[in-house]
């Protein structure tokens, strides 16, 4: 199953549950039980010397909402401590989260303290809309005012807040507000889009809400303007971005070559019950053992022998997948005017049309 040699295993601890559970979310947050702060500190201590001991790289992030931690504040420099992405900085900077924990807590101060001290500079937030509209789309009442309290208990405590905003059917009719909260909350400005596909049942969901090209073309010199440099091109060129134009690039022969974003790294996720799997939070493939029962020796040794595996093959299951040429053909809309942001998203929805149509 090995898809490259492996310099680096990537842990991703499962610390605390998500108050929210966001249609968007690639990770696939829910309110699962917390992790002990004990058998945090144990797992990163024995998989980092492990990895030492085999002359590998460790690394290990909090997911899937560390601010929800009841130890919040010692999971700065805890992680960081075991990060080997870190050169005189933070793993978190910047950090991501949903803010409502921020907004719920009554040592809120203490956390963003903490964050402060082991780097972070920006807090980075997300919005799915205004009022009610946000609060659908992460099943939360009262979630958009708690991230916007927490930006405020952010920019309180001295960081800096950003943001994505991803606008959807619901969204878009409230883009003078949001763009008005953003200016006012979000000294860093936001990156306006719309989420990428991912073959999960909520993506599924959250597709009916996908803004097609006639849809975004009336406002995208502004959100063009609003943009930083590097998003900028998402709101300039969006005929290119549609399915159609997806579906006429993979019949071309003009498809991008699909990169593996870390070259040598061994994706795994650890549960909260200490069990190990291959794959990302939220995503569990192959399960390797329990850290707390079997040990990290055996634990990371099986997944070292397994070996790496492609992110697509972590989502749709190993073997060979279809061409893009032959998933456009057999799977893309030639005439589809639904906007994804990258080419990836599109290829991801075909593939899943692929799977549900062998289930059928």
């Amino acid at each position: 199953m090995s898809d490259g040699a492996v310099t680096l295993v990537y842990l991703c601890l499962e610390v605390a549950g998500c108050p929210t559970v966001c249609r968007h979310c690639w990770a696939q947050g829910t309110g699962y039980a917390m992790m002990p702060l004990a058998d945090i500190e144990r797992v990163l201590a024995r998989a980092h010397e492990y990895c030492d001991g085999r002359g590998l790289g460790f690394d290990s992030y909090p997911m899937h909402e560390l601010a929800a931690h009841p130890d919040a504040a010692e999971l700065f420099g805890l992680f960081n401590s075991h990060s080997g992405t870190v050169a005189g900085g933070t793993m978190f900077e910047p950090w991501p989260t949903t803010g409502v924990p921020l907004a719920l807590r009554e040592d809120w101060r203490d956390v963003l303290r903490a964050a402060a001290g082991t780097g972070t500079e920006h807090l980075w937030l997300a919005f799915h809309g205004a009022g009610e509209v946000h609060d659908r789309q992460v099943s939360r009442p009262g979630a958009y005012e708690e991230t916007c309290l927490a930006a405020e208990r952010a920019r309180e405590a001295g960081l800096s807040v950003g943001g994505n905003v991803f606008l959807t059917r619901d969204s878009l009719p409230q883009l003078d507000e949001l763009i008005g909260v953003v200016g006012r909350l979000a000294d860093e400005g936001a990156c306006f889009e719309t989420a990428g596909f991912l073959p999960t049942p909520r993506s599924r969901h959250n597709e009916r809400l996908r803004l097609t090209l006639p849809e975004l073309t009336p406002v995208a010199a502004r959100l063009a303007e609003l943009a930083n440099p590097v998003n900028r091109p998402l709101w300039t060129d969006l005929e290119t971005r549609t399915e159609a134009a997806y579906v006429r690039r993979a019949l071309a022969g003009d498809w991008p070559p699909i990169p593996d974003p870390a070259p040598g790294e061994l994706a795994l996720v650890c549960r909260p019950n200490l069990d190990v799997y291959s794959g990302l939070a939220g995503l569990y493939r192959t399960r390797h053992g329990n850290l707390g029962t079997d040990g990290a020796a055996a634990v990371l040794g099986r997944a070292l022998e397994r070996g790496r595996e492609r992110d697509d093959a972590l989502w749709f299951g190993p073997g060979p997948l279809p061409a893009p040429d032959e998933l456009a053909a057999r799977y893309g809309d030639a005439d589809g005017l639904g906007v994804h942001m990258g080419p990836e998203s599109a290829r991801y929805l075909w593939l899943d049309r692929a799977g549900q149509a062998g289930r059928g």
